[in-house]
């Protein structure tokens, strides 16, 4: 008999990890392994779209997949739809469906692949239905395009999911499961991305993803880490209620909308250095038990809640900028050191520490206060650095078991010191007051250095 020809399609694909060494060629010839039968040049799946049936098309992908002695590759294959949904597909090979063009939709909900599935470069018109899907291995969505939604709910990938550098109108993972490492790198999603309730076994990435509205990750699970770095989010940010058993790495992160991670849990530190935040930040009972909550160089430009969390880390907004709300800390505990050295808040920013412990040193030197400092019913167990600040307005009602450190610190408005219980060496050198401060109502048990105070009223001259 004679032999069917092969298909005459040929795709130029990326680098497939194989060692060129000689040349260096990072560019690979994929050669269509189908017959095209009859007269045709190319097989069922490179044919014109217009020249085939859409389900007739599906159901050959789906028996090819399925024969053992088919190679299940589709480099570069054109659709009109694909629908296989609530099927059973794979073997021991990939399907390999990269660079394939579908102008309306791919459903692949309910369906079982127990094959690794490649959709890099993949381009869908429409909608990706991957609800309730069950895949036994890795996923690879590399430069995934989707004109509509990506829909994930429900769905378990039993292996790592890569979509680095994927383009969606949203992404819906809605009580996923993955058990392996998930990266959504340099991704971009034109409205939500949605991870609330999902399951994550291995780290997930987000990095340097740009996401046009929100990002709810409410109620997730991540038994490892999770990197918003480098991300740019138009809308809100949900974190309510979620597990970080590792690190949250966050660092450089921009936010237009709110930031919710209101009883977060983070078992790795949280680091938000140098992020930016344009709507009020809320981290109202947020518990971190490891690292740091590092939030060094972040610009907030509305309200900040750190209210009642629990801190058994060290915490830094060294060199923060707080301008448009009060930055609040009430009821915290905070086991380690805390810094606010360099920040500045400006005069719409007043700062509340009430009923607060700091188990190390409290370190606020350098520091520009623009609104009223309002520190009571709080303790330290360490020093207090307040040295070379300038302060609008002070009510100071700390007990602090180390010393207190208010060197060349200027106070132009009240300056109340009730209730202050110093237990080591207090220094005042060179510090100004433009109001009599009440340092007689304080306790302070060591050593006192007043050498050069000055109190200033703003119509006499310096006493």
């Amino acid at each position: 008999m004679e032999s069917v020809p092969r298909c005459a399609y040929e795709h130029v694909c990326s680098y497939d990890g194989s060692d060129d060494a000689e040349t260096g060629d990072h560019r690979v010839a994929w050669e269509c392994p189908h017959p095209a039968p009859g007269e045709r040049e190319h097989c069922q799946f490179h044919a014109p779209i217009e020249a085939k049936n859409p389900d007739e098309t599906t159901a050959a992908l789906v028996a090819a997949i399925d024969d053992p002695e088919r190679p299940s590759e589709f480099v570069g294959a054109q659709f009109e739809s694909l629908d296989v949904a609530g099927e059973a597909l794979g073997g021991d090979g990939i399907i390999d469906l990269r660079d394939v063009i579908v102008r309306r939709d791919v459903d692949l909900s309910e369906t079982t692949l127990e094959s690794p599935l490649r959709l890099d470069s993949a381009s869908v018109g429409g909608e990706l239905f991957m609800q309730r899907l069950d895949a036994n291995a890795d996923l690879s969505c590399q430069n995934l395009q989707t004109g509509q939604r990506w829909m994930l709910s429900d769905a378990r990938i039993d292996g790592r999911l890569d979509a680095s550098g994927f383009s969606v109108n949203s992404l819906v993972a809605t009580s996923a499961h993955v058990t392996g490492a998930v990266s959504l790198r340099k991704g971009t999603v034109d409205e939500q991305l949605g991870l609330s309730q999902a399951v994550f076994e291995g780290p997930v990435h987000l990095t340097h993803t740009r996401i046009g509205g929100r990002l709810d990750s409410g109620a997730a699970t991540y038994d490892d880490t999770l990197s918003l770095s480098h991300c740019t989010i138009g809308g809100d940010v949900i974190l309510q209620d979620s597990t970080v058993e590792g690190s949250l790495l966050a660092e450089h992160l921009r936010v237009t909308g709110e930031f919710d991670a209101t009883t977060l849990h983070v078992a790795g530190g949280v680091d938000l250095r140098s992020s930016a935040f344009d709507a009020p930040v809320d981290y109202t009972e947020l518990t971190v038990t490891g690292g740091r909550f590092d939030c060094s160089r972040a610009t907030f430009d509305a309200p900040v809640f750190v209210d009642a969390a629990t801190i058994d880390a060290a915490l830094s907004f060294q060199n923060a900028q707080f301008d448009g709300g009060i930055v609040s800390f009430v009821q915290t505990a905070v086991s380690g050191s805390a810094t606010f050295a360099g920040a500045t808040f400006t005069p719409s920013a007043p700062f509340r520490l009430v009923e607060t412990t700091v188990g190390g040193t409290l370190v606020c030197n350098h520091a520009s206060f623009g609104a009223e400092v309002y520190w009571t019913d709080s303790r330290v167990h360490g020093n207090v650095d307040f040295s070379d600040c300038t302060v609008a307005a002070l009510e100071f009602g700390v007990e602090i078991h180390g010393g207190l450190d208010f060197a060349y610190t200027a106070v132009s408005g009240n300056a109340g010191f009730t209730e202050t219980v110093v237990r080591g060496a207090a220094r005042f050198t060179s510090a100004r007051f433009d109001t009599e401060p009440s340092l007689t109502e304080a306790t302070l048990e060591g050593d006192v250095a007043t050498y050069d105070l000055s109190v200033e009223a703003l119509d006499s001259p310096a006493l």
